[in-house]
């Protein structure tokens, strides 16, 4: 069995995806489980969302090592470290200290890494990340508000992490194919480096890539590597189940706090269908019970006078905004209250019958899996390249969607979210795909 070890929910969800589509059957669990959670049977693979790339260091690294005791205790005979394909936590790093102690308690002498994810526009070329074709450096991450990236090489921001010997794995390596790939890493291992940054641009590449990785204890990267390694793992041979729920529908909210400027762009396209809106400010109230409650209050009324269109609610706003909220309650602070309202919020919409529940950003995902207490799901059906529909193993019938911020087309919101059709199967209608 594959163990995955994700820093944030909505890459463990993109994670999740990819293995499934290479042919694993994925088990994906919020936070690390109890010893006492027993996992369903019928998987390959079992990712664990932590909440760690924002972390301290020193705590990431305690919860990631928490997850892997509890990941070979269940079987796993490999394991994956999954970070941000934007290689994004904090200035003290996290992915460096994770992989370190990763690392040392599986024994692995050199580790193959690349945050390469074609599907997602990231490409790995002689070191530096790109973004859509643009170095990660003048891309719009250099603006981003809480991790703004102004270095696109990955050898230095790696280096900058850790103590251990980073070198890269040039792309005229990797297209040469698993022969030179594998002799690459052996000769990196002899050499004592501890970490080999490859290069990627292609599907092709991650699966010559993956065919390696499947040999060694540890990798890490995005989701694009996993899915090579799933590939190499599966060899083809099974095809993932199709998720026939009838998740179109089932009664529909939007919940955002991401503050990227593809979220707010997806906001726009809902605003210009006429779908209702809501807005979080917790500067006009920060106690967020009441902010929640103002917040189902609008939802309740609009229920009443409008039923069967999926609501918004959101936190999400312009730069400039937000850091004016920032100075108002201080980063901190606003953090707790709006990802509170918006957990309170999501479990009160569960309660009125809501059974579509899309969240966009980490930590708003984070709150709403919190609040609705799910523990564990399997992974479904892509709704977007990176973003799976997750169905709960246990409670109502409910499907999630965890959105990072960037990920989605502009109308990924609006469709995601299309409210029910008329005269369609009312949200505890039977659904086959509950499998296992």
């Amino acid at each position: 069995m594959l163990g995955v070890i994700a820093d944030d929910v909505t890459g463990a969800s993109d994670v999740a995806l990819a293995l499934r589509e290479s042919g694993l059957r994925t088990l994906l669990y919020f936070g690390v489980p109890r010893p006492d959670v027993e996992a369903p049977g019928g998987h390959d693979a079992v990712v664990v969302a932590l909440k760690s790339r924002m972390a301290p260091a020193a705590l990431a690294v305690e919860e990631s090592l928490a997850a892997l005791r509890r990941l070979r205790g269940h079987g796993a005979r490999q394991v994956y470290f999954k970070f941000c394909s934007t290689f994004d936590s904090t200035a003290d790093g996290n992915i460096g200290p994770v992989l370190d102690a990763l690392a040392d308690a599986l024994d692995a002498p050199t580790v193959l890494l690349t945050p390469s994810s074609p599907q997602h526009g990231r490409t790995q070329y002689e070191g530096q990340l790109f973004v859509n074709g643009v170095p990660l450096a003048e891309s719009p991450m250099r603006h981003h508000p809480v991790t703004p990236m102004t270095d696109s090489s990955l050898p230095r921001l790696l280096g900058a992490q850790t103590r251990q010997t980073v070198e890269l794995l040039r792309w005229d390596t990797v297209r040469t194919g698993t022969g030179a790939v594998r002799a690459a890493v052996a000769d990196a291992a002899r050499r004592e480096v501890r970490y080999l940054l490859a290069d990627a641009l292609t599907a092709d590449d991650l699966r010559v890539l993956g065919r390696v990785a499947a040999e060694a204890p540890l990798a890490a990267g995005a989701a694009g590597l996993a899915g090579g390694l799933a590939h190499a793992l599966a060899c083809g041979a099974r095809e993932a189940d199709e998720d026939d729920d009838p998740l179109d529908s089932w009664p529909a909210a939007v919940l955002c706090g991401s503050c990227s400027a593809r979220t707010l762009e997806q906001l726009d396209v809902l605003r210009s269908l006429g779908r209702p809106v809501h807005r979080l400010d917790p500067v006009a109230e920060p106690d967020p019970a009441a902010l929640a409650g103002r917040a189902l209050d609008w939802y309740d009324a609009l229920s009443a006078g409008s039923p069967g269109r999926a609501p918004v609610f959101h936190s999400s706003v312009p730069p400039a905004q937000l850091r004016a909220i920032q100075r108002a309650l201080g980063a901190d602070r606003a953090a707790a209250v709006l990802e509170e309202a918006t957990g309170r919020i999501a479990a009160g919409l569960v309660a009125r019958g809501v059974r579509r529940v899309i969240a966009a950003g980490g930590e708003t995902s984070g709150a709403v899996v919190a609040a609705l207490d799910v523990s564990g799901g399997w992974i479904g059906r892509a709704a977007a390249p990176g973003v799976p529909w997750i169905r709960p193993t246990s409670g109502p019938p409910l499907a999630l969607l965890l959105k990072s911020g960037n990920f989605g087309g502009p109308d990924f919101l609006a469709t995601a979210s299309a409210p029910p059709p008329p005269h369609s199967p009312g949200p505890h209608a039977p659904h086959r795909g509950a499998r296992r």
